[in-house]
């Protein structure tokens, strides 16, 4: 256990404190968090600091790329790239994987800065409603953190307290998956009653009570606890004109840098913000899934890394708006427009790209001149998932209601929006379809509705489709898959090398 301990510890002094306040010469009782913090201020940095982990480059570029590149989306296409990402998208990863190792170690120091904020707002001299708060946003952001640890590795090391003796290192093993998924579900109940409807200006990258009820129907989706996963998107649903919340009416809006810096979209529930002041230690990134989407030839550093299955181009109506947002097939060659299939050798990628991350990116790079970097809030959640989980939870708990088929035909009126006009497609689902077609319907628009924003590897998990997501004639991106194994990811070989931790079957 020495390699996540020292990685604890390495969170906490140089990624937490640093910049926040000055350490003593000699810090002593530097995990016991009531010797250090005396303000809610103190705590909120090491909170800031939890967050500011889901905003580094090494997550975009390892975490963010490693969900799509596990998806029937999304493909490589410069085979040039780093085995590393090829065996990722190819079901042929070890447990040596640095995006992996990357993407646990920056799990594990959120979770630090996290525990060390609850213990902290915990000891401090304050209101109780205000250290509630505190502690409520450090248990969001922790649970946040632990949910995509348990889907992504199983039974993982639940850690809820700052590690203050050798004692507590000793003891600590992997923790069985459904005694994490209980500690993430308390965190956010918590969560959701202390957090306030909204944040200071409304901004939406640290947890609020619709996000903690948001993020928890998407707990009890994934455990198929669905009364309970519809109580829960009902309840954001039902109180969204506190929350602030609403579908945008144009789609392209959700992908435009321009407009998200503005802060005046509604559709986030929480994100992930490039540019972010979260922490002043430098962790604004400058890369990621700007130039790892953008044709290869088309800029100074764009690369052709997750591009998406040509299937997946060729099967989508060209009636659907979302479609001409998520895919770029045309480049301007020498002033003119040309399609990407048929682009001269200087384009050496020729299939349709991922648009959603390079065609609007902000006025950020226009200042820096860095045409790697922009200004986008990823949505780790909107308002349309939220309908879309209330449409699948009620449909499995009371059939295809009109309720239910309501929230879906509110997601395709919006995709019949053009940017200008409306159009016929998609058609709305009808009164009278089966519970069976229904969530097959819903299925579907998941998989539109989100194209390339890092859930469909989870979907496909937690609906037990790993084979026939890419080894039946319908695959989007055929691959072989070995079911006993690859719902999982390995744990690190740098964590199996010098713990007694058991390796996930298979690896």
């Amino acid at each position: 256990m020495k390699k996540l301990a020292y990685t604890i510890v390495l969170s906490l002094v140089t990624l937490v404190y640093s910049g926040c306040t000055k350490l003593d010469e000699e810090p002593k009782g530097l995990m016991a968090p009531e010797g250090f913090f005396k303000t809610p201020d103190d705590v909120q940095a090491v909170i800031m600091g939890a967050y500011a982990e889901w905003n580094t480059t090494q997550i975009e570029k390892s975490f963010w790329l490693t969900l799509q590149l596990r998806s029937d989306m999304v493909d490589i296409g410069d085979v040039g790239t780093a085995a590393e990402r090829i065996a990722i998208n190819n079901f042929s990863m070890d447990a040596n994987n640095s995006l992996i190792s990357e993407s646990w170690v920056r799990f594990y120091q959120s979770i630090s800065g996290a525990n060390t904020a609850i213990k902290a707002a915990r000891s401090i001299t304050a209101d109780a409603k205000v250290k509630n708060e505190l502690e409520a946003r450090a248990r969001f952001i922790r649970a946040f953190t632990y949910f995509h640890l348990v889907r992504c590795f199983g039974d993982v090391p639940y850690l809820d307290t700052p590690v203050e003796s050798a004692e507590q290192l000793d003891a600590i093993n992997r923790t069985a998956e459904s005694e994490v998924y209980k500690k993430i579900v308390e965190d956010l109940i918590f969560a959701k009653n202390n957090l306030p409807a909204k944040n200071t200006a409304d901004v939406r990258n640290i947890g609020t009570q619709g996000s903690a009820a948001t993020l928890l129907a998407d707990v009890y989706l994934t455990l198929k606890q669905f009364t309970n996963a519809a109580t829960e998107a009902r309840f954001v649903i039902n109180n969204a004109a506190s929350f602030n919340y609403q579908l945008e009416k144009n789609y392209q809006d959700l992908f435009n840098a321009n407009i998200e810096t503005t802060g005046i979209l509604k559709e986030p529930v929480f994100t992930i913000d490039k540019k972010a002041t979260l922490f002043s230690g430098g962790y604004d990134p400058v890369e990621g899934m700007v130039n790892l989407t953008r044709v290869k030839g088309l800029a100074a550093r764009s690369l052709s890394v997750n591009v998406p299955s040509l299937k997946v181009y060729n099967s989508w109506d060209s009636r659907d708006y979302r479609r001409k947002v998520a895919f770029e097939d045309t480049i301007d060659i020498k002033g003119v427009k040309t399609a990407i299939l048929k682009a001269p050798a200087t384009i050496s990628i020729k299939r349709p790209h991922i648009a959603k991350y390079f065609r609007y990116t902000g006025p950020g790079p226009l200042v820096s001149g860095d045409d790697r970097s922009s200004d986008h809030h990823y949505c780790m959640y909107r308002y349309a998932e939220v309908l879309l989980i209330a449409a699948e939870a009620i449909a499995e708990t009371e059939g295809a209601s009109n309720e239910a088929i309501g929230y879906v035909n509110l997601i395709r009126t919006r995709a019949r929006w053009n940017g200008t006009s409306l159009n016929a497609f998609p058609i709305n689902v009808n009164a009278g379809i089966s519970k069976e077609d229904f969530i097959k319907a819903v299925r579907e628009e998941r998989r539109l509705e989100f194209a390339f924003e890092f859930n469909r590897w989870y979907d496909i998990k937690r609906w037990g489709i790993l084979e026939e997501a890419f080894t039946s004639v319908d695959s989007y991106e055929p691959h072989a898959v070995v079911k006993s194994r690859d719902y999982l990811f390995p744990i690190p070989q740098t964590e199996i090398s010098i713990t007694d931790f058991n390796q996930n079957p298979g690896y």
